[in-house]
């Protein structure tokens, strides 16, 4: 399942939230999932060969995600719970649902619970932040990732041990030789690594929940409709594009993000994170975002959160309009905080009424939720 739209240009800041790269790595999962994508794409040129990678069976490894098609049909037979927390949108004769998503999961998640089977089945169209499967997007996400930029080159050039590290690291936890090969940025480099450190906890880009609305929709011939543009997103994790240059990792800046990664840390929040978005915990959600200072720096909360809260929340109205009972499934990181993307709804005069997850309207639960698995 994932995301897409366009209004005015994101902020461009140097990469001081790098070393918050843990769960900024959840935010950036599509991008992974873009990785997996590319991997038939020819390898970009780069100044250091890719590293010939540790084989698959190394238990050190992360389990892949699974492919054989009947566990997914086995799977589905189970029941399940509604997991993550879903909201009933309301503004006049306009109706429409908003779930808040997560970018890496587990099998079972990708299957929704009954008050979620029910607002999609009612659903005309799906409204990501982007269609994953686009593939114009697909493009643009593959385009940046290929290579450095000419200031980032030069880091990394003078730092050698910096790609040393790197190379060693992916050998250890078994990325994919062709998808370190392909997206030769440093960035997204460092997304592989983290991701591949957060797949050994069981949490797969394979499994994201926008990702695998996307499949879905598409498999029956719903449309899927994007609310945010690849560029739009680009430019607000940082990777540039459209004449817009990347934001520069300093050597600080990739030693802070290969520690958290070496020390456990990434894969302790992001399995925090996963853990409230499973049971739609906003609240704990809310206090790790606090606790963890993951979005501490300014222009990091206004470019990955506050600016898109905003333009998400002047886009809506109109699809929501257009297609009643619009299915929308936006990062549950944007319905946290300040300026979060309830809010802005509200102001636009919807009212929002939660129906899963801790503190939802016990009115509004259909059914008994399935045991949780």
């Amino acid at each position: 399942m994932q995301r897409s739209a366009t209004l005015s240009p994101l902020p461009h800041r140097r990469a001081r939230g790098l070393r918050l790269l843990p769960p900024l790595l959840l935010g950036l999962a599509l991008l992974a999932g873009g990785h997996a994508a590319q991997a038939r794409t020819p390898a970009a040129s780069s100044a250091t060969p890719a590293p010939q990678l540790a084989p698959a069976d190394n238990p050190s490894c992360p389990a892949p995600a699974a492919k054989d098609p009947a566990v997914y049909q086995a799977e589905s037979r189970e029941p399940h719970p509604d997991r993550g927390v879903l909201w009933e949108l309301r503004k006049g004769d306009d109706l429409a649902y908003l779930w808040g998503s997560i970018h890496v999961g587990q099998l079972p998640w990708i299957f929704p619970g009954p008050r979620t089977a029910q607002a999609l089945r009612a659903a005309p169209a799906i409204a990501l932040e982007l269609d994953p499967l686009d593939p114009a997007t697909l493009k643009a996400l593959t385009e940046a990732m290929r290579e450095d930029n000419d200031r980032q080159k030069l880091v990394m050039r003078q730092n050698p041990e910096l790609q040393t590290r790197m190379g060693r690291m992916a050998f250890e936890s078994c990325v994919d030789q062709t998808t370190w090969h392909t997206n030769a940025a440093t960035l997204a480099r460092l997304i592989a690594l983290g991701m591949q450190d957060i797949a050994r906890s069981g949490y797969h880009p394979a499994y994201g929940i926008d990702l695998n609305l996307a499949a879905m929709a598409h498999a029956v011939g719903r449309p899927v409709q994007a609310i945010e543009t690849a560029q739009e997103q680009l430019l607000a994790m940082g990777l540039g594009g459209g004449g817009v240059p990347a934001q520069l990792a300093t050597p600080d800046d990739i030693r802070k993000a290969l520690n958290d990664i070496d020390s456990g840390k990434n894969r302790q929040v992001a399995q925090q994170l996963a853990t409230y978005w499973e049971s739609g915990d906003l609240a704990g959600l809310q206090q790790l975002m606090q606790d963890c200072q993951c979005l501490g720096d300014v222009g990091m909360q206004a470019a990955l959160l506050d600016t898109r809260n905003q333009r998400m929340a002047e886009r809506l109205p109109a699809m929501i309009a257009a297609q009643p009972k619009l299915f929308i499934a936006v990062g549950m990181l944007h319905m946290v905080g300040d300026n979060n993307l309830l809010q802005l709804l509200q102001k636009q005069g919807f009212t929002v009424r939660q129906l899963t997850g801790k503190g939802a309207d016990t009115a509004a639960v259909a059914g008994t939720p399935a045991k949780a698995r």
